[in-house]
């Protein structure tokens, strides 16, 4: 089980996670609903992190910059 800090500081369990979603188009917030039925306010940097540590979205390694 994989937690995952969020930019506010509070953590949260993308294995929870049932749907995220913008409340409204023109903010830069999201919601993630939460199983527990509480939905959690996340920024797109967080959206990013939850997606990419629950395994929807290939984290990219760096490149070396030595040649």
């Amino acid at each position: 089980m994989a937690f995952v800090e969020l930019e506010d500081g509070s953590w949260i369990n993308p294995e929870l996670v049932e749907l995220i979603y913008k409340k409204q188009l023109n903010t830069d917030f999201w919601a993630a609903s939460m199983t527990n039925g509480d939905p959690a306010l996340i920024t797109d940097a967080d959206r990013a992190h939850i997606l990419k540590t629950a395994g929807f979205v290939k984290i990219k390694k760096e490149k070396n910059d030595e040649q």
